[in-house]
């Protein structure tokens, strides 16, 4: 009998209208396929208190945060933690004046799934469980609180503690107990927080934290099937816990749903009670929880995320001006020299391997990872999108304190065009890295590479099906086996692919690029493959590098319409590199920088 073919066979081919079949079955003849439960990029192990539960319902090696918990204790005790044998699940264990917690118990012999769950079967393989259960730390009394997502929206100590037990409690008053401040104190602290994070409201902040020190998601959460059967709400209460767990008022989503205030107000103290919450903070927790919950369950084959991403010095700012939304970025310092901003590749995001970061620092430079906007953890914005990707980049210099900043564009040219064009003074130097050439001059598409390039070209609108799509069917082998393919004959670059390390990053900032559903990579393909590159009076502070191994693009395809526009600027090939010249020539990209790299040199003058 015949074997039926992979959903992943026509990532894998060469073929483009295979590949545009494959979306038209998946996604329907009108594209409108409502969107599947997004799967996170990585969960951070450290996120989650881990323990085993024996057939019994006994715990064997629990974390101590777990066999500490009264509600767990109580919870297996009267038989309230599901644990069915063939399949995940997850358990809502109510709690005294606080918001429910839920946890997620996996059977022993799918715990590979999950790399918490599989890192605690590894440790205590002869601890008798016949279950695995997962909780969220932060939730959990004597926790260290919300440390990743602290960090990452510049939060002081006492802030993330505060946010942490805002969590835990559903209350800010209980919290302020919790933490033994005043009232007030707490008042105040959780407004700098709302400051520095964007965020209009309590129970916002509080859930995109708890989302962002789990998962690499911070995308809004889907409620809609997991409320329903786990507590029986309706659709309407479902839409209404929606809005109100993403930090809309009453009021305002009562308008939202086109609901009267009084039935508004009537729904929502049901809704509260269904839940177990007490406030709108509350139920954003329980919402918060259930986003992360979901998306494991949804999950097949989560990336364990390489170790070193767990302690990415990763930031989020609120747009300056009034834009909306946030940035993402990740400097690695040193702090004092020039930042080095790095703009990523169409189908990556802002994540390298530490190694390439730790060479960079070496050769002088400060390497600043920048998500563009649509892509990993920055927000999409409205809008022209390469004016408003290169105002982005201007926000994060000025949140730096820096007056110039480098450009390394491995992805971006015509971001750094528009940088260049429009605002020339900032830039001190710029790299570009095998740049793309506008499709009509890609002479380069036959293969893998072809097929999808056909599709970036000419069926943008389908760019936004095939990232969910992608999402849905890879695992890290396949992100692997897919890039491989890419590289081509490149000796160079199948080598450095071959360095864990690298394979490891690479697939990690692939799932990075495609968590918000290909919103980014649809707009910038509509917004800057046709687009031309302004032309500027003097292109003397850009280096322009090419491998000759690139399976991509040939530097004869991209360089003259570059260069036409960027008069004065240096083109160089580079023998024995490819598509991930970057990581393979560290050194060279640090000589394109050499000029500027300090502080204290004067800017360069316009028009010399």
């Amino acid at each position: 009998m015949p074997t039926a073919p992979s959903p992943v066979d026509p990532l894998l081919g060469d073929s483009p209208d295979a590949l545009v079949a494959a979306l038209a079955r998946w996604v329907g003849d009108d594209d409108a396929k409502p969107q599947e439960q997004r799967l996170p990029a990585a969960m951070f192990g450290t996120a989650f208190a881990v323990g085993g539960l024996t057939a019994a319902a006994q715990w064997t090696a629990p974390d101590p945060l777990l066999a500490a918990a009264p509600a767990l204790a109580d919870a297996l005790h009267h038989g309230e933690i599901a644990a069915p044998p063939d399949h995940a699940a997850l358990s809502f264990i109510a709690q005294e004046y606080a918001p429910p917690l839920i946890v997620l118990t996996v059977p022993l012999a799918l715990a590979e799934r999950w790399p918490p769950a599989a890192a605690w079967c590894r440790a205590h393989h002869d601890a008798g469980a016949s279950h695995v259960l997962l909780a969220h730390r932060a939730m959990l009394p004597g926790s260290e609180g919300l440390v990743r997502a602290g960090r990452m929206l510049a939060l002081t100590p006492r802030e993330s503690r505060l946010l942490a037990a805002l969590a835990r409690t559903g209350d800010l008053r209980a919290a302020a107990t919790a933490e033994a401040i005043g009232y007030e104190t707490a008042r105040g602290a959780i407004k700098a927080a709302l400051t520095k994070s964007g965020f209009a409201r309590q129970g916002a902040l509080v859930a995109t934290a708890l989302q962002l020190d789990a998962i690499d998601d911070p995308s809004p959460i889907h409620l809609g099937g997991h409320l329903q059967q786990a507590i029986g709400l309706s659709d309407r209460q479902v839409a209404l816990a929606r809005l109100i767990a993403l930090g809309s008022t009453r009021d305002e989503a009562a308008r939202q749903l086109g609901l009267g205030r009084e039935t508004a107000k009537a729904e929502l103290k049901i809704l509260f009670q269904l839940v177990g919450v007490t406030s709108s903070v509350g139920l954003s927790v329980v919402a918060a929880q259930l986003g992360i919950a979901a998306r494991l369950l949804a999950a097949s084959d989560i990336g364990a995320t390489d170790l070193a991403a767990a302690s990415e010095p990763l930031r989020l700012i609120a747009r300056a001006g009034g834009r909306a939304g946030r940035i993402a970025f990740a400097d690695y310092g040193p702090k004092g020299r020039i930042p080095a901003l790095h703009f990523h590749t169409a189908t990556t995001s802002r994540y390298y391997p530490r190694s390439y970061i730790a060479r960079l620092q070496e050769l002088g430079l400060r390497p600043v990872m920048i998500d563009r906007p649509g892509y990993g953890f920055t927000d999409m914005i409205g809008g022209a999108y390469t004016p408003q990707a290169a105002q982005d980049a201007l926000d994060v210099a000025d949140h730096l304190g820096a007056d110039r900043f480098h450009v390394i564009a491995r992805g971006g040219t015509m971001l750094l065009a528009e940088l260049a064009a429009h605002h020339p003074h900032r830039i001190a130097r710029a790299v570009v890295l095998n740049p793309e050439p506008a499709p009509d001059d890609d002479a380069r598409m036959a293969g893998i590479q072809g097929s999808y390039k056909r599709i970036f070209y000419t069926l943008p609108r389908k760019i936004r099906p095939l990232t969910r799509y992608l999402s849905a069917h890879l695992s890290d082998s396949v992100i692997e086996r897919i890039s491989s393919r890419m590289f081509g004959g490149s000796a160079a670059d199948q080598r450095i692919f071959a360095d864990p390390e690298v394979r490891r990053a690479y697939v990690y900032a692939t799932r990075l690029a495609a968590i918000q559903g290909g919103v980014g990579l649809e707009a910038l393909s509509i917004a800057e493959l046709r687009g031309a590159p302004p032309p500027i009076a003097d292109g003397g502070f850009i280096t322009i590098l090419s491998g000759e191994e690139d399976a991509m693009y040939r530097p004869e395809d991209s360089w003259p319409r570059l260069l036409a526009a960027w008069p004065g600027a240096h083109a160089e090939r580079i023998a024995g590199a490819g598509r991930l010249l970057h990581i393979q020539h560290p050194d060279l990209v640090a000589a394109a920088l050499g000029e500027g790299s300090q502080k204290s040199r004067k800017p360069r003058q316009p028009g010399r």
